[in-house]
């Protein structure tokens, strides 16, 4: 072990040494006075959640969560390997305890909004979107070069049209997709809205069985999307119907976190896991989910091809605890994937490995053929990486590789520079950005450190690119210290597409407030979109800016992290902002804020920017 990590384990028992303390504090109780609840969450929760587990969400986060969503995770979902132990009654009594809030004896009644069902009249096609998926348009590059609303000689009078805030959520992690009429988006609670673009109205709401934390895609007349539950659905655009729901993958830990796409006759489906969370018991037989990209019958929802990341694990050798382990493992694909028609491929970057032994498809960008899944090409980018959550915690299940977790989480994005040579471009959360030739198999044209890199980033979920420069936004947050490379460069950057130079950097001002209750850092995390002339960004901070695309000045920024009227009548806040980026479309900006994990400032809302307002 390191002298970093062994500074970091130390630091860990600590904290959880002082828990009973905090916790009493936090809680504002006396030992004599603690209730069943009480004692549950001391006892297998608070260590975690009070701040020696950095992924977990805190305390003041979980407080806002309906009571339900607690036991539906200790029962099925993130944290169900945790309530192993606990009764049904534990169960409630914690959730009850945690959020203050009666477990309801039937479902929670519907939410009444205050503008629902207002009779706009919607278009009989609904097949053209101005911005579709994860990136927009071909290619995944999250850029809007039609846009015409939106100039550096306005951006300044720009103003909140409208705000839609989501019931009872701590995180907005799905990317809305914006139509002439509509906007369509996803939610913790795995329900899909469909907004009325001037306001914010909802048109109709359709259940899904999970939380839906890609964008949607609208193919045709179906929207597209995955849920945490590892399903796939096409719903129908007009009314919300369900056309089909497929199960994707056979592991029961197996997630749909990254976006979905689709050509005109399958839908391409990336697959991840939730496996890393129970790696850290020592008792788990550490592991056997595989990555995959799922081929789905656009009309039917039938399986057309499975392509998985690496081979069938297998038993490998017993921990210093007598577990079993399996391998390899892992590799997962929680980015959304990339089509490129004209070559018939489709590319996917993965994840690291669980388990030994790494393999050669780990961190890496996988090339598959449309018709058949199979794999053309692997470029990997970095070798040796097995790592899941045994490895913060020093626990047995660690694999022997205790690799950096340096995931390709943004998604490629196919570009065609001046010259017209075409690049893929991908970036990593070990801080670096690779230019690839996607006719010579993938090699390495250029790369570049854009930051000293981390478990949360480096380059965490995605960039932009208008074919004459890329744009990184790039977080940094100081963690995973012994793996990093160089100084730290939270904030924006542009690269010249065709050589990988800095065109220019901007290392953004801490703005933060000291003595906060969640984490704040001015770095970049969530992915970065541009338009003519601009780059939009939003912050860990909850700071949304706009950006000079020629030089890379701030133009214009707006604090989220506050209390927002809502169009909806629910009570409204923003957080950090993470995951999915700003969208522009017609004249107007589409940005969620909020996320309740890694100690960052929970939130719930989906704000709508133009000129004026209007």
């Amino acid at each position: 072990m390191t002298n970093n990590r062994r500074i970091a384990v130390l630091f860990l028992l600590r904290s959880v040494a002082i828990v009973g303390l905090s916790f009493m504090s936090l809680m504002g109780v006396q030992a004599d006075e603690l209730s069943d609840g009480a004692k549950i969450f001391q006892t297998n929760c608070s260590a975690c959640h009070l701040g020696a587990m950095l992924e977990a969400p805190k305390v003041e986060a979980l407080k806002l969560y309906p009571p339900e969503r607690i036991i539906k995770s200790l029962e099925s979902g993130l944290m169900s390997t945790a309530g192993i132990g606990l009764s049904l009654a534990d169960k409630h009594a914690v959730a009850e305890f945690i959020t203050g809030k009666k477990v309801a004896d039937s479902k929670i009644s519907e939410t009444i909004y205050t503008c629902k069902s207002i009779g706009v009249d919607l278009p009989k096609s609904l097949s053209k979107v101005d911005w579709n998926g994860w990136g927009g348009k071909s290619g995944n590059r999250r850029h809007q070069e039609n846009e015409s609303g939106i100039s550096p000689d306005n951006v300044d009078e720009l103003k909140l049209k409208w705000a839609f805030a989501f019931p009872e959520a701590t995180r907005v992690r799905s990317q809305p997709i914006v139509s002439k009429n509509m906007v369509y988006i996803g939610s913790q609670a795995g329900i899909i809205y469909a907004l009325d673009v001037e306001t914010g109205c909802v048109q109709w709401e359709y259940q899904a069985k999970d939380e839906v934390r890609g964008s949607l895609f609208l193919q045709l007349d179906s929207l597209l999307f995955g849920d945490l539950d590892g399903n796939a659905y096409a719903i129908d655009a007009q009314s919300g119907e369900l056309k089909w729901r497929t199960k994707v993958h056979p592991n029961p830990l197996a997630v749909v976190t990254g976006s979905v796409i689709a050509d005109e006759k399958k839908v391409y489906v990336p697959v991840s896991s939730l496996e890393i969370i129970p790696a850290a018991r020592v008792e788990y037989e550490c592991c056997s989910f595989r990555g995959a990209v799922v081929a789905i019958d656009l009309q039917s929802g039938e399986k057309v091809w499975t392509t998985y990341t690496i081979d069938e694990p297998k038993p490998t050798y017993k921990t210093s605890a007598g577990t079993q382990q399996h391998g390899p493992s892992g590799a997962p694909v929680w980015s959304g994937p990339t089509l490129d028609l004209k070559r018939n491929l489709l590319y996917a970057t993965t994840g690291q490995n669980y388990s030994s032994p790494a393999t050669g498809t780990s961190d890496a960008v996988l090339a598959m053929d449309l018709n058949s899944g199979e794999i053309k090409w692997v470029t990997q980018v970095t070798k040796d990486d097995a790592w899941n959550g045994a490895c913060s915690r020093n626990t047995p299940n660690c694999p022997k590789e205790d690799g950096p977790d340096y995931d390709i989480g943004a998604s490629a994005m196919l570009s065609t520079a001046e010259n017209g040579k075409q690049l893929l471009i991908i970036g990593q959360k070990s801080g670096m950005v690779y230019a690839l030739n996607p006719d010579a198999k993938g090699k390495i044209v250029w790369k570049q450190r854009v930051g000293s890199g981390g478990t949360m980033g480096g380059v965490h979920w995605g960039m932009s690119t208008d074919n004459q420069k890329v744009y990184v936004g790039v977080s940094d947050l100081p963690t995973n210290n012994p793996y990093n490379v160089g100084a730290a460069h939270p904030g924006l950057h542009a690269l010249d597409l065709k050589t990988g130079e800095f065109v220019w950097r901007n290392d953004l001002p801490n703005v933060c407030a000291k003595g906060g209750k969640f984490m704040c850092f001015p770095g970049i995390s969530a992915a970065v979109s541009s338009s003519t002339n601009l780059v939009y960004a939003g912050g860990l901070d909850g700071m949304f800016r706009i950006f000079s695309a020629s030089k890379g000045e701030i133009l214009w920024e707006y604090d989220t992290k506050q209390a927002v009227n809502t169009i909806n009548g629910v009570k409204g806040f923003g957080g950090s902002i993470e995951s999915d980026g700003p969208v522009i479309a017609n004249g107007k900006i589409y940005l969620t804020s909020g996320y309740d994990k890694w100690g960052e400032a929970p939130g719930n809302i989906l704000m709508v920017f133009s000129a004026g307002g209007k």
